[in-house]
């Protein structure tokens, strides 16, 4: 994947600008926090489970599962194959939310780890979130993360639509 080296670049670029204008109120400033986010997101992303990894937009058929403000699982093709999405920042709404859309940043119809690609949120500010990291994780990994966060999915034969946790 080349995507990654284009981040590191990015960051690298937003740091030196930073350093070069040495104004904390400039644009430039503003840029080096951010690539100062997106490095200390990265030190953060290095701990969670499963490895990187990408899906196909089309697999996607809309069902997910909200860990937390800041993570989800997602499922494409349904429960098959489960990908943890690490997001930017938490959106504090993101478990009532119905409906969920990604936008790939390099239109290659995937979905992956390290090309800064956004989980679009309806009637949220801002709509387009960062994904910071998509892990591939097997079924023992999900099962983990879902217990670790008590969550528990309701049993049925077919996979729901949207959020799947089970309300209590």
């Amino acid at each position: 994947m080349r995507a990654r080296p284009l981040r590191c670049l990015i960051v690298f670029l937003l740091a030196a600008a930073a350093a070069v204008a040495g104004c904390a109120s400039s644009p430039s400033s503003q840029g080096a926090g951010l690539a100062a986010n997106l490095a200390s997101k990265s030190h953060e992303t290095a701990a969670l489970p499963g490895k990187p990894g990408c899906f196909w937009l089309s697999n996607f058929d809309g069902s997910w599962t909200v860990l937390n403000p800041s993570e989800l699982i997602v499922y494409a093709p349904l429960y098959s194959k489960p990908y943890l999405i690490k997001l930017f920042e938490p959106v504090p709404v993101l478990k009532f939310r119905e409906r969920l859309g990604f936008l790939n940043s390099e239109h290659t119809g995937m979905i992956c780890d390290g090309t800064m690609d956004d989980l679009v949120v309806p009637d949220w500010q801002p709509a387009r979130i960062p994904i910071v990291a998509v892990r591939q994780l097997t079924s023992p990994e999900a099962q983990d993360l879902l217990a670790a966060n008590h969550i528990e999915l309701p049993r049925r034969s077919k996979p729901a639509k949207g959020n799947q946790v089970n309300p209590h």
